[in-house]
């Protein structure tokens, strides 16, 4: 993700204070390389944080520490962790999503009202698929997805398979009939552009805590 980042900024006309990694990326970049976010000569507008939990959290505490708005993709957060970000959102804007596809989120957020309205669901079942690279299972999407539908429980199938990028199925079972909704992401660089368009958003808000709906919403607006 955060190659699919670096390839889109330029395009959408942001510009680069360096990329942040524990090892150098090793070819070519086109901004400068820092071991950590100590090493940067000057604090940046936003930071865009794809690591594990325990990056994000430090993460959370440097943009607190130096003003910095922070947008992050990464789950799996814990407890501790969570409360991490909560505390970086007193002092900066911290936006947190398990997905930056648009199309994703116009999906939880329809799950969401499919809740509300229909009063017989009988069971939920969610299918999430990606490539065989991904570490957690199931995704951070699949448990935002099943989420959107709470109170209700959700029984979620992963599945590992090739390259795919990801695809999700929400299937309701109602008495004599059965409503399913889906999304297949044909292309890692959807979730790169959504966090880049957010970045840009969030970096005119005021401190607080933020998801993929307050901006996709904004924008619509605007």
């Amino acid at each position: 993700m955060g190659r699919q980042v670096l390839g889109l900024a330029d395009e959408l006309g942001f510009d680069l204070a360096g990329v942040v990694s524990r090892h150098h990326p090793g070819d070519a970049i086109a901004t400068r390389w820092f071991p950590g976010l100590d090493a940067l000569p000057s604090a940046p507008d936003v930071l865009i944080d794809f690591t594990l939990p325990a990056g994000t959290a430090a993460a959370a505490r440097w943009c607190a520490d130096h003003d910095v708005a922070l947008v992050t993709g990464t789950t799996g957060l814990d407890r501790v962790q969570t409360g991490t970000l909560s505390a970086a959102a007193e002092r900066v804007p911290v936006l947190q999503a398990a997905n930056f596809s648009p199309g994703v989120n116009t999906l939880m957020a329809l799950l969401g009202q499919a809740a509300g309205w229909l009063d017989e669901i009988r069971a939920v079942h969610v299918t999430d698929v990606h490539h065989v690279h991904k570490k957690d299972a199931p995704s951070g999407t699949a448990l935002a997805l099943a989420a959107a539908l709470a109170p209700l429980e959700a029984e979620i199938e992963s599945r590992r398979e090739g390259e795919v990028v990801g695809d999700h199925e929400v299937r309701l079972e109602l008495p004599g009939e059965t409503l399913t909704i889906a999304h297949h992401a044909a292309d890692r660089a959807i979730f790169a552009r959504g966090a880049l368009r957010a970045a840009r958003w969030l970096n005119a808000q005021p401190p607080g805590r933020y998801g993929p709906l307050d901006w996709i919403t904004a924008s619509k607006q605007g």
